[in-house]
């Protein structure tokens, strides 16, 4: 019983699965570094398509907030600004409203979170055929999975803009400055996208001279 053991053993050293399970080893271990090159190569590609996609799904997202807040407040130019004229109907300045203007833009900021976090999946995934870089094949393949990991930080500024709108016309609008810092998921990475948006929130025609002073919604004077 003993002998025919020894010999089992010394044929299945020789005979035994490593002339086999060799073959296979250096296969997979070739095709590992093959995936590792490939990935190495596409995935800086997948990182900038899936960012520029993001920001404009985000910005989409932003634009749409920024309107449901608008008709949800019933916001209109004259609840940001406050227009002073002297006895003959000249406008002599323009007070911002900072108290009405600031609980717009925490109700925009709160907005924009929600949906930026309630960005589908399916939107943002990036299909493979896109990282070919060729027009055929936009849109084809399987889908590389892509959400919104966490927002770290969203802000936003007011500013305002005077332009000529004719003879002693003036367009005034204001503008939301929205900022937002985002951290996409990648299989195997996270990685971070910053979004910078401007949207105008109220617009008006001045006429007559355009003020000398007016007051900033931000809470600075400016002039």
């Amino acid at each position: 019983m003993l002998l025919k053991l020894r010999r089992w053993l010394a044929r299945l050293r020789y005979d035994g699965p490593l002339p086999v399970i060799l073959p296979v080893v250096i296969a997979l271990a070739l095709a590992g570094l093959v995936i590792h090159a490939v990935n190495c190569q596409l995935r800086p590609m997948l990182e900038t398509v899936a960012a520029n996609q993001a920001v404009n799904l985000m910005t989409k997202a932003i634009d749409r907030a920024v309107d449901d807040c608008l008709t949800q407040s019933g916001m209109g130019y004259n609840d940001f600004v406050t227009v002073v004229t002297d006895d003959s109907g000249k406008v002599t300045s323009l007070t911002g409203n900072t108290a009405a203007a600031s609980r717009f833009r925490r109700q925009v900021t709160e907005a924009v979170i929600d949906a930026i976090q309630g960005l589908d999946e399916k939107d943002l995934g990036v299909p493979l055929g896109n990282l070919t870089g060729q027009l055929l094949l936009s849109g084809v393949g399987p889908s590389v999975r892509v959400k919104v990991y966490s927002v770290g930080s969203v802000t936003a500024n007011y500013s305002n803009s005077f332009t000529a709108a004719g003879v002693n016309q003036t367009h005034h609008q204001i503008n939301l400055s929205i900022d937002a810092a985002v951290n996409l998921f990648l299989p195997g990475e996270v990685f971070p996208v910053n979004l910078s948006s401007t949207v105008c929130v109220a617009e008006t025609v001045i006429v007559g001279e355009t003020p000398d002073t007016y007051l900033n919604l931000d809470q600075s004077a400016a002039g």
